[in-house]
C-alpha cells in the first residue's frame, strides 16, 4: 500500500510539475507578440503620432488666430478710446470757451450798467 500511495503522489507531482511549465510557457510565449500584432502596434502607434500631430498643428493655428484676434480687439478698443479722449478734450475746450464767453458777457453786462447808473445818478 505505501508503495501504491508513493507512485501516486509521484505521478501527481509530475502532472502538476508539467501543468505548472506548460502554463508558464503559455504565459510567456503570449507576452511575445506575433508579426501581424508588431505591424498592428506599428501602426497604432504611427496613427497616434499622426493625430497629435495634427492636434498641435490645429492648436497652433488656433493660437495664432486668436493672437490676431486679439490683436485686432485692441485695435478697435485703442481707436474707441481715441476718439472718446478727442470728443471729451474738445467737450472741455468748448466748455472752457463758453465759461470765458459767459464771463465776458458778465463783465460787459455789469460794465453796461455801471455806465447806465453813472449817467440817471445826479451829478454831485
Amino acid at each position: 500500500m505505501f508503495t501504491n500511495r508513493l507512485s501516486i503522489l509521484l505521478v501527481l507531482a509530475a502532472l502538476i510539475s508539467i501543468a505548472a511549465l506548460t502554463v508558464q510557457e503559455a504565459v510567456a510565449t503570449s507576452a511575445i507578440p506575433s508579426g501581424l500584432e508588431v505591424e498592428q502596434m506599428v501602426q497604432s502607434r504611427t496613427a497616434d503620432a499622426a493625430r497629435w500631430t495634427a492636434m498641435g498643428e490645429y492648436y497652433q493655428s488656433r493660437a495664432e488666430a486668436e493672437s490676431l484676434h486679439l490683436v485686432r480687439a485692441r485695435a478697435a478698443d485703442a481707436a474707441r478710446w481715441g476718439a472718446m479722449a478727442a470728443y471729451y478734450q474738445e467737450l472741455e475746450t468748448s466748455q472752457k470757451q463758453n465759461l470765458a464767453r459767459g464771463r465776458a458777457a458778465d463783465a460787459a453786462r455789469w460794465t453796461a450798467m455801471a455806465a447806465y447808473y453813472e449817467l440817471i445818478a445826479p451829478a454831485r
